[in-house]
């Protein structure tokens, strides 16, 4: 309370006006009714006025927020692997999908199941703590954040379900209606549409209506079985986090042997800088003894030569004057389309190459 008013208030009451008096006399000067209830309190009471629990403020900011941002998430992730499970169910050869081959590229798969698995129990831990408070204190249920935020979310759902209808109607009337292309149409109406459906019929509701409403348990349990669906198929998929290690211990066993060829190739060809264009393939210098002497006079990158794992040098032997085999022992089996020279077995498999062949 400023000097001037708390000098005033103490004059005006040592005249004996009254806090009616006082309030208009304030008001009508151009005090803010509020100003005026906290001075008058302020002068007339020893204890300041305690502040109310906060409604509506920071904390339920931050609890809503959270609690919708962990819904947008689930809903994204789950979209995104249902997708790609009709992706790799029914791939479209005109777009150059292959199950078979995206089995090694599985890290959007990972993202999008890493994203479920974190963000729906946050969802749920966060909507049933607030569910819980708008049971003990209903006022909690007229909050001006959730409702922005339920009302948002409703827009939200209404356009991807307008989106989904409109894309229907137009691929009906094109003529290119497919299974693959309906069953994404349906993982998207379901998703919006339950969402929808859910946030429309509770965000109107009486507080001890919505309280008591059974719907609550009824979008949960229907959201945790599509979440529950989504993560059984997509641990399915991408396998357990051992197996992929031992997929990547691979992979950078296929690095290394291909870095080895490369330092062969330039050391026994020169390098492909000097070669010239339309020449064919000679020797300039015989192969090495052991991939020790390899090692010993590489110029742009020496080739690692030992196993990832186990610590056992990779094998290899010269079979001819420009040909070798390179050995190494695999954890899993490869059969890809992207390089398919390296696909291999699982257990010790071998590299025939021969420097004058072509590749």
């Amino acid at each position: 309370m400023s000097s001037d008013l708390a000098a005033f208030l103490e004059h005006a009451r040592s005249k004996g006006m009254d806090h009616g008096t006082i309030r208009m006399l304030l008001l009508s000067a151009g005090w803010k009714e509020k100003d005026v209830a906290r001075a008058l309190a302020e002068h007339a009471l020893d204890l300041p006025v305690p502040a109310p629990p906060d409604s509506g403020g920071a904390r339920d900011a931050f609890l809503y927020l959270s609690a919708f941002a962990a819904l947008y998430a689930s809903a994204i992730a789950t979209v995104s692997l249902l997708f790609d499970g009709v992706n790799r169910m029914l791939p479209d050869p005109a777009l150059g999908e292959n199950a078979r081959a995206s089995a090694w590229s599985l890290s959007g798969t990972r993202w999008s199941l890493a994203t479920l698995l974190v963000s729906f129990p946050l969802f749920v831990a966060f909507s049933r703590f607030l569910l819980k408070e708008m049971a003990v204190q209903l006022e909690r249920s007229w909050s001006a954040v959730r409702r922005w935020l339920t009302y948002l979310t409703l827009f939200v759902a209404a356009v991807a379900l307008a989106t989904d209808l409109v894309t229907l109607v137009f691929y009906l009337l094109e003529g290119e209606l497919s299974l693959r292309f309906l069953l994404k149409v349906l993982i998207v109406s379901i998703v919006a549409g339950l969402t929808f459906a859910y946030y429309l019929a509770t965000v109107r509701m009486p507080a001890r209506t919505l309280a008591a409403s059974g719907m609550h348990t009824r979008f949960g349990t229907a959201a945790a079985g599509i979440a529950i669906v989504t993560l059984v198929w997509g641990g399915l998929v991408v396998g357990s986090p051992f197996s992929e290690r031992l997929r990547k211990l691979d992979e950078r066993r296929i690095q290394e042997l291909g870095t080895i060829e490369t330092a062969l190739d330039r050391f026994c060809l020169g390098p492909p800088e000097v070669r010239e264009k339309g020449a064919p393939k000679a020797l300039v210098a015989p192969l090495p003894r052991s991939l020790d002497e390899l090692a010993s006079v590489a110029v742009v990158e020496r080739p690692r030569t030992i196993d990832p794992a186990t610590g056992l040098p990779y094998e290899y032997r010269v079979t001819g004057p420009s040909s070798f085999e390179l050995c190494a022992t695999f954890d899993l089996p490869r059969d890809e389309d992207l390089a398919p020279r390296w696909n291999h077995t699982a257990g010790r498999h071998c590299f025939a190459v021969d420097l004058l062949s072509p590749k």
